[in-house]
């Protein structure tokens, strides 16, 4: 359980697939349950707790809409499009491998609800309070599957649509994957930190301490990064969307913004 707000509580997704009833005593698929789950922690959010309204804050929190692994929340989505559209802010939303944790039908659905709706394809660098404020969509991709990422490069261009790209393990990239992330840097979409190693905030920071996490992850990975011909990170996402109140300050030190999940989301 984790509290959002001073005096409202929201109970966290499913995380396992252990049978579930409803008020009568049914049984409840745990498709139904995941999907019960994401509209009750919707429900006791602030209004722009997905999308961001071009203020300061330091902390964006993302919506996954991978599909391959299990629903993707596509209501809640389409109603954040919809709201993004109406208050012009930008919905953010991330993904992590092509043809694995996501299928091409689900990023071609989000596409084309973007242009239906006459959002524009943002990259989270361009997510600063000072820009002029328009309705937008900033998608993500995790990790560190760059060919799968190279697949989508026509897709994109035939949108006209630019993401980001949340990098980790950067150390193992080859040389052939390096080109193709600079490409796709040159096609414009935007490259940003996701740790070295992609270990878990929380476990790393109780087993070696904040300070180890900083100076063994997350510093680490910008400076990878600028050394390949990078700008400098603006945004670091978290690996697997966790982290503390203690962990964000520290962090928050070192690059403007971070992105977590919902899990985490303070908002």
């Amino acid at each position: 359980m984790f509290t959002l707000t001073a005096d409202r509580e929201c109970a966290a997704a499913p995380g396992g697939r252990r049978p579930r009833r409803d008020r009568w005593g049914r049984r409840v698929t745990y498709r139904a349950a995941m999907i019960a789950a994401w509209l009750a922690i919707a429900a006791c959010h602030e209004e722009h707790w997905l999308t961001y309204p071009w203020d300061d804050r330091q902390i964006l929190c993302s919506q996954p809409f991978d599909d391959m692994e299990g629903q993707a929340p596509w209501g809640m989505i389409e109603r954040q499009i919809e709201l993004a559209e109406s208050t012009s802010s930008v919905l953010l939303l991330h993904a992590h491998t092509v043809g694995v944790s996501v299928s091409v039908a689900a990023i071609e659905r989000v596409l084309t609800l973007a242009d239906q709706h006459h959002l524009a394809f943002l990259t989270f660098r361009e997510l600063e309070p000072g820009a002029a404020r328009q309705p937008g969509l900033a998608i993500a991709f995790d990790d560190s599957r760059i060919d799968e990422w190279f697949t989508m490069r026509d897709q994109l261009a035939a949108h006209r649509a630019h993401v980001t790209f949340f990098v980790t393990r950067w150390y193992a990239a080859s040389d052939e994957q390096r080109v193709k992330l600079r490409t796709l840097a040159d096609d414009g979409d935007d490259i940003q930190p996701h740790s070295v190693d992609h270990l878990h905030p929380e476990q790393y920071v109780q087993e070696h301490g904040l300070d180890a996490y900083l100076s063994d992850e997350v510093i680490p990975s910008i400076d990878a990064l600028i050394a390949s011909g990078y700008p400098p990170g603006t945004v670091y996402a978290y690996p697997f969307g966790h982290t503390t109140d203690e962990i964000n300050e520290a962090v928050l030190q070192v690059v403007p913004r971070v992105r977590v999940s919902p899990g985490s989301c303070p908002y």
